[in-house]
Order: structure tokens, then sequence, then C-alpha cells
């Protein structure tokens, strides 16, 4: 039996509360019919190019996500782990998963620019997640300048309420029509094809959002996060996540290559297992 992470590993693994997306899948034959197609296509064997003993990862580019730097300093909050107070700001994980990628992409921080009122940053924050979070990082000179903050984190701590108002309504990420694969079996040459996805766009130095999902398990696991690195671990590949419910602390998965599945360690609504990984926002259909 395949454990995912060895036993002193798991009983190490810090347990926290990873926050889901409480939507739930469409179970619309047709979109199921067309998702299988589409990973039927999907090419296997994208081994080689993952990183093996011996062998080094691509140098690293002059910029890299910082977790603490290019993160929202605040958390999305978890409805059902506050059942006796109001919740003012939850299930949003998609839209900020999300929107750190296009604060990376297209923003440019300023800090020695003077710092504009809280309302100036309510727009500038929409105009960043206006922005396709399919594209390429822009050059200096092209990005969308943010004054009188270091960075994402800095800025989100001290302009928490303008920064979340740019936000608008959280109903994108619980119902967002790009979540219906959670329904889909996503078999091995799928996941196959977004680790070697993964590993090659971090090689490059961008982050990519991807949903993770256990359905139809009982204790439901529906997140998105945002994988920011990658390093060897247990005869495969640990993936390093912002998690949008603790920007703190890296959310750590992994990709093993003899079972071609990606597996995580135990969570409070998840047991430890397997799950399944689909990218979200690498094209305007995905």
């Amino acid at each position: 039996m395949f454990v995912p992470w060895p036993a002193d590993q798991r009983a190490q693994t810090r347990v926290r509360r990873v926050g889901l997306c409480r939507f739930r899948p469409s179970r619309w034959l047709a979109l199921v019919l067309f998702g299988i197609a589409l990973t039927g296509c999907a090419t296997a064997g994208p081994e080689s190019v993952l990183p093996r003993p011996g062998r080094g990862r691509t140098p690293a580019p002059a910029a890299r996500f910082e977790l603490g730097q290019d993160t929202f300093a605040f958390a999305n909050l978890v409805r059902g782990e506050h059942p006796e107070r109001a919740v003012d700001f939850a299930n949003y994980c998609i839209v900020m998963a999300r929107a750190a990628s296009q604060f990376y992409r297209f923003a440019r921080f300023a800090p020695g620019e003077p710092p504009l009122a809280p309302g100036e940053y309510t727009r500038l924050g929409r105009e960043v997640m206006a922005q396709r979070p399919w594209e390429a990082p822009r050059r200096d000179g092209e990005r969308i300048v943010i004054p009188g903050y270091p960075d994402l984190y800095t800025l989100s701590r001290a302009q928490e309420e303008a920064i979340k108002t740019a936000f608008d309504s959280n109903l994108l990420s619980m119902i967002h029509w790009r979540t219906w694969r959670v329904a889909l079996p996503l078999g091995a040459g799928h996941q196959s094809r977004v680790a070697a996805e993964l590993v090659a766009e971090l090689d490059a130095g961008q982050p990519a959002p991807l949903m993770i999902t256990n359905f139809p398990e009982p204790d439901l696991l529906n997140h998105a996060v945002l994988v920011y690195d990658y390093r060897p671990r247990f005869g495969g590949v640990a993936f390093l996540a912002y998690d949008p419910n603790d920007p703190d602390t890296p959310l750590e998965f992994r990709y093993d290559p003899a079972t071609r599945a990606f597996w995580v360690a135990g969570l409070p609504y998840s047991p430890p297992g397997r799950i399944r990984v689909f990218r979200l926002f690498a094209s305007p259909l995905l």
C-alpha cells in the first residue's frame, strides 16, 4: 500500500483546517463527457522532466515568488471554523489564488513613491485583477505601479479593507464555471501532464493557480491554491503552494511518479491520501 508520506513525517505535519470552497461540482452529463474527452487526450510519461537525484533543476530566475512577500497578509476564512460569529470574508480561495498570481505577473511596487488614499488602492487592485491571468509576466515598464509599499503582503496588511473591497463578491469562488472538472476522474495521464507543466512553469519563475480535490470523499476537499515551488522528496516531487486560508504556512502536496498521482498528508476535512489536481486560469477556457 502506498503511503503518501513516511509515518514520522505525517506525525510531524501540523494539522490545520484547510479552507474548503464550499461549492458543489456540477454533474451535468454533457460537461463530464466533454471533460473525459479532454483528459483522454493528455499525454503520459512526463517523468523525464521531473527532478531526480543527481539531476539539477533549471537555474532560478532573477525573481521568484516568495511566501510572506507576494501573498496577501489576510486569510480567506472558513465559516465552519467560526460557527459562533459572523465571518465577513470567506469563500474567496479561487479569486485570492488568482489575484496573488496577477499581482506577481502584472504589478510593480514602488515603496519610494508617496502612499495613496485607500480608494486608490481599491482601484489599482481591481485594475490588476482585471488582467488576463494566463498571460506571461510583463516587463517592469509595462506593469501597473503600486506606490507606497514594497510588496503585496505589506500592502494588504496596511490596506486590508481597501484590497478586500477590490475582490467584490465571492460568487466566483463558490460557483466558478472552471470548477466543474472536480467531478471528473482525471486519469494518470492527465495528472502526469499537470506535474510536468507545474515543474516547467515553476522553473520559469511563474506560479500556477491549482485546484485540489478529493471529490466525492465524505470529508470533501475542494480548494484553490497557488503553487510557487517544488523540491525532490520521498522519491517524488513535493510541491509548495500559497494557501489563501493560511498565508504564512505553505501547503505541501506530492506527485508520485510510481503511481502517477498526487498525494497529500492528513487534513482536518480530508484523510491522508490521493487527490486530483487541475490547472486554473491556464488559458481562456480552463
